[in-house]
């Protein structure tokens, strides 16, 4: 049954099937559902709030010699090992909550916004917080990697040091968490982020990760845009690190799931109002095979229209807002899961990589994203 959980943790929703089976599943009864439950909500600072968060984090206040990295560590492994918290499976879960809710608020303050209204230092033992500047820069000094300095302004940094904690360090108490490496995947992406330059640790701990979630690949069979989203996030994982051709190859699984083909053409159109003649037009064709009933339970609900970026017109007295094509209806886009749309983004970004800096370059990658714009469903793509 964690197994379930862990799936709905990774899609970030629940289902309409999966939401039935939830609340008949045991995990919802036990002492972690009330967490799953606010992570899938959202809520990701009722998680950090809650009575089990808090007894994991604030302690008796001993071994108050220990830097912060050993503590938070202790605690986590306190917390797993004691038989009074509930059993072992539910424990688990708790902790692999506050891992995720933890990258979720790390991201959230400083790239998605809005700021955090939660003060961190709050869940930490008073003995603890004896000067905020020095145990800043001691968070600072337990992420630094390989020399890679970390970036000085980053915000709320100790949601990063306990989710690598948990999800490096902890990992091995938590056996029953299949999936635990793809959270430890997307750790690695926002860790690498805030450093200066690549760290050879990450890398080796990403190659580490990748081999054990796609041991477990048959655990998601029945989840085709969950496998399809994990190769486009090994895809962006291994193009940050260089590596083309790994990336090329999750790409092309990635489409080989979709059942998605794309081919980039030339169409009449016209790009002016006042051109006379249809001249040819570089555009991207996309064509999709016909979707298994048995594998769109997982998609991506559409995000309502009032919360989706704005269309706004150009305005300009010359340029049209987009190509007006000579045969609209012969190069008409099929109707694509966000899964998908993020697919065909996960291709342009490839393309952009491995190009030159060109004029043409440029024309293809305008192909991409004008395709790409023409059908938004969901605000995270």
């Amino acid at each position: 049954m964690s197994l379930d959980a862990e799936i709905c943790v990774i899609r970030g929703f629940l289902t309409s099937s999966a939401e039935e089976e939830w609340n008949q599943s045991a995990v919802s009864a036990s002492v972690a559902g009330s967490l799953l439950q606010s992570l899938l909500e959202g809520d990701f600072e009722a998680v950090l709030l809650s009575p089990q968060v808090q007894d994991l984090l604030t302690g008796d206040g001993s071994y108050d010699d220990e830097d912060i990295e050993a503590y938070l560590e202790r605690r986590v492994v306190l917390y797993l090992s004691d038989d009074s918290n509930g059993d072992q499976n539910s424990r688990e879960l708790v902790v692999m909550a506050l891992a995720v809710s933890c990258l979720h608020m790390f991201a959230q303050s400083n790239w998605t916004g809005p700021p955090l209204s939660l003060n961190l230092s709050n869940l930490l033992p008073a003995a603890r917080l004896s000067s905020q500047k020095s145990l800043v820069e001691e968070i600072h000094s337990h992420l630094l990697l390989d020399g890679e300095s970390v970036y000085s302004l980053v915000a709320n940094p100790l949601l990063l040091l306990l989710a690598r904690v948990i999800l490096c360090k902890c990992s091995i108490k938590m056996e029953s968490l299949q999936l635990l490496p793809w959270w430890t995947l997307r750790y690695i992406n926002l860790h690498q982020q805030i450093l200066e330059a690549r760290s050879p640790q990450l890398l080796d701990l990403a190659h580490s990760c990748m081999e054990k979630v796609f041991k477990h690949q048959s655990l998601l069979s029945a989840q085709r845009n969950l496998t399809l989203q994990l190769h486009l996030e090994c895809a962006y994982l291994s193009l940050t690190y260089y590596e083309y051709q790994p990336a090329k190859e999750h790409i092309r699984k990635a489409q080989e799931l979709s059942g998605l083909s794309t081919n980039m053409t030339g169409a009449l159109g016209k790009r002016t109002r006042f051109q006379q003649k249809f001249l040819a037009q570089l555009i991207l064709e996309v064509t999709k095979n016909q979707d298994d009933p048995d594998q769109t339970g997982d998609e991506t609900a559409p995000t309502p229209l009032a919360f989706l970026p704005k269309d706004y017109h150009l305005d300009d007295d010359t340029v049209l807002d987009e190509v007006s094509l000579a045969e609209p209806d012969r190069y008409k886009l099929p109707d694509l899961s966000a899964e998908e749309q993020a697919l065909i983004l996960g291709i342009c970004t490839d393309f952009q990589r491995n190009n030159p800096v060109h004029k043409l370059t440029e024309e293809e990658l305008l192909a991409f994203t004008s395709l790409a714009s023409m059908q938004f469903v969901s605000a995270a793509v």
